[in-house]
């Protein structure tokens, strides 16, 4: 049917050259010519036909559809890609009207016919990779990159067989002398080969997945893991920028993963206040009837007088008063003040680890630091409850007859 159709174009070309008297020298270039130009308002016409009719007759009738697919076809161009294909189909039927030419027309059309596959090929993979995502595995192992060395190799594969066409070679010698420019290959391709070696490793080992928060200060990370590909990790920062990590670097070097975090329920909450030390005294027994009446201390002052009783008791009454209040500090009590508002606290985890301890002295002062968990994961709420936690320890502090350190302001000069 298509000799039929070439053959009748041909003849209708010449009868019109012969009726228009055109020279017999430019005959044969006016053929070419005008059978390039037909061939090419062929190709155009229906590429035009199949994108205007048959490709927005199939969005309209899928608009409405609740499908990934439809949507994804339209996404990615995966249709409209393959239209093109119409192209050197019609071409490759008339190339044998092209006379010597034919040969030419053809190694052209192989070439643009790879070409399309390749495109083709990208776009399907790309379909391939945004289904996947929708499943909760794809978090876990990604393959997108796994995705990207098979587009490699049908891309290296596609050139050979384009190399081999035009030097009419069999492909198998070209693929069996490729050996040669592996040093070359492997110096081109580094970045890949190094990625696809690390993205094995960053998913096998489970060290990294889609939407974990990590931090790597040497590449200014900080922030969520939104893809990963063969050779680089895209994060989104928390000051909305974007920064692409190198997939062998996170391999190479080390990051935080805050994955471990988010899974347990809790996060930690780790921050010294520093108490001047010269606020730090023996307990009085007006300041003990003082703590008694503070919640979260009577049971602990009832527990204490009662051992002091009964040590006192034992050591009889030549005892000094002195020797009576050394067991007893303002500080003492507000340690175990912290710890146990800490632990009545409905955001805190009681099962995990709640201490409040000193730590060396400083020129500061004496720190005393705050470890506890809270359930609160999230960035703004931990804030919220780090922030009512450290206002209460601010505000409560001098109840105990304790101050809190901190450098010398012009205010503090012109109040003394």
């Amino acid at each position: 049917m298509s000799e039929i159709i070439v053959d009748s174009v041909k003849k209708l070309i010449l009868n019109i050259l012969e009726n228009l008297k055109i020279p017999e020298r430019m005959i044969n270039p006016l053929y070419y010519v005008i059978l390039t130009a037909f061939v090419l308002l062929v190709c155009a016409s229906l590429e035009l036909f199949g994108r205007w009719v048959i490709l927005s007759l199939f969005y309209k009738i899928t608009k409405h559809s609740k499908r990934l697919i439809f949507s994804l076809l339209k996404k990615h161009r995966l249709l409209s890609r393959i239209i093109h294909l119409i192209t050197p189909f019609i071409i490759s039927i008339f190339s044998s009207a092209f006379g010597k030419a034919e040969s030419w027309v053809s190694h052209a059309v192989t070439i643009y016919v790879i070409i399309l596959l390749i495109v083709i090929l990208d776009a399907a993979l790309s379909i391939i990779d945004d289904i996947y995502r929708t499943h909760e595995v794809s978090k876990k192992r990604p393959i997108k990159s796994f995705l990207q060395v098979i587009e490699i190799i049908i891309v290296i594969v596609f050139v050979i067989v384009v190399v081999s066409s035009w030097i009419n070679e069999n492909p198998i010698v070209l693929l069996s002398g490729i050996g040669a420019f592996a040093a070359v290959i492997s110096i081109i391709f580094k970045d890949s080969i190094l990625g696809f070696v690390a993205g094995i490793q960053l998913t096998s080992d489970d060290m990294i997945r889609i939407g974990d928060w990590i931090e790597m200060p040497r590449f200014a990370v900080d922030g969520i893991v939104t893809d990963i590909s063969l050779i680089s990790v895209k994060v989104e920062n928390f000051d909305n920028t974007t920064t692409s990590v190198p997939a062998y670097a996170l391999v190479s070097d080390s990051f935080k993963n805050w994955r471990s975090m988010k899974l347990s329920g809790s996060r930690r909450i780790k921050r010294a206040i520093y108490i001047d030390m010269s606020s730090i005294t023996f307990c009085s027994e007006e300041m003990l009837s003082s703590f008694a009446k503070i919640e979260y201390l009577k049971p602990y002052i009832s527990e204490k007088q009662k051992e002091f009783e009964r040590n006192r008791s034992k050591q009889g009454p030549d005892i000094s008063s002195v020797s009576r209040r050394q067991k007893l500090t303002n500080i003492g009590v507000f340690r175990i003040y912290l710890e146990r508002y800490l632990s009545n606290l409905p955001k805190i985890r009681e099962d995990m680890t709640i201490l409040v301890r000193q730590l060396p002295a400083e020129n500061r002062g004496l720190p005393m630091e705050i470890c506890a968990f809270t359930s609160e994961t999230e960035w703004i709420p931990y804030e919220n409850v780090q922030s009512d936690i450290f206002d209460h320890i601010y505000a409560i502090a001098p109840a105990f007859g304790l101050r809190l350190f901190q450098e010398p302001t012009g205010f503090d000069m012109h109040k003394g």
